[in-house]
């Protein structure tokens, strides 16, 4: 196998012969949308495309870099086929399509190149040049949503609050103006442009005025929390999430708690339960 870089119409040309991914993220409208240099790794088979991982591109004088965006859980991995559900298969498929990811990012002689696999992709063979490190996410299964007495003492503390179903864009921007100090200014400018699409989110507000906000993606069987924000000292935040987690699992969607592998942020999450979905992050610097 061998892995090319493509993008622009080349790209989409490929992209439509890879019908299994992980949407909305996957889809080509979600990276067309954004104001980002893009394109993707497309493995081949005998000159036959199996695979592709959508990555930003940037340029920084002399160095090149390819990585994530901030904008998306986990990359994408778009595939002919699906994935082998027999372990030792599925290991094998995998373990080719990242060897020639890697070899790939060896003959670009990338400075920097970086992302993160969804649980699907977490059984890794040895990945050269990669730096490998576990995370994940604390995942909520419909049917497993038992709050404790505590946590139902926070959301009665905030039972007088008004729920509000916001437009993307309205809510958007209020947590722009209210999102936690560490919150990089790269994922306000990635975000925006995706509010234009609005079948994909589900944007909810706790209180008249606004005191909590949360902007959940919509997935084929998951949502996925990926931005909130609130003000003063109340349980706006903690009614937020709670009515959110009951209205994905009444749609019987899985709740992804994004943000689990920021300390602070798990700390506050593990009280609402839910399994921890091993991830991993790959990075390489100066590969050459």
């Amino acid at each position: 196998m061998k892995g090319i870089w493509l993008s622009g119409e080349a790209l989409r040309a490929v992209w439509s012969q890879l019908p299994y991914s992980e949407e909305p993220f996957a889809e080509w409208v979600w990276w067309e949308t954004q104001d980002l240099p893009w394109g993707a790794v497309v493995v081949e088979e005998k000159g036959t495309p199996i695979a592709a991982i959508p990555l930003a591109q940037r340029q920084i004088g002399p160095f090149q870099l390819c990585r994530q965006p901030l904008s998306i859980p986990y990359l994408p991995v778009l595939l002919r086929e699906p994935l082998p559900s027999r372990l030792s298969e599925r290991y094998r498929v995998i373990g080719h399509i990242l060897s020639a990811f890697g070899a790939w990012a060896r003959r670009k002689r990338l400075s920097y190149i970086a992302g993160s696999l969804s649980h699907t992709w977490s059984y890794l063979p040895p990945l050269s040049p990669f730096e490998v490190r576990g995370h994940g996410s604390f995942v909520l299964y419909p049917g497993e949503f038992s709050p404790s007495r505590e946590l139902l003492r926070k959301v009665r503390q905030a039972s007088n609050l008004s729920l509000q179903l916001l437009s993307p864009l309205e809510g958007f921007e209020w947590w722009a103006s209210h999102r936690p100090a560490g919150v990089s200014p790269k994922l306000v400018q990635q975000l925006r442009p995706l509010m234009k699409l609005r079948q994909i989110w589900h944007v909810v507000g706790v209180g008249d005025p606004l005191q909590a906000i949360g902007l959940f993606l919509i997935g084929r069987h998951r949502v996925w929390y990926m931005a909130g924000a609130h003000k003063g000292q109340g349980q706006a935040g903690t009614r937020l999430l709670y009515e959110a987690i009951t209205w994905a699992h009444e749609k019987g969607w899985e709740f992804d708690f994004q943000g689990s592998v920021i300390p602070s942020i798990e700390r506050f999450f593990r009280q609402f339960g839910g399994r921890w979905e091993r991830r991993y992050h790959i990075s390489a610097w100066r590969i050459w």
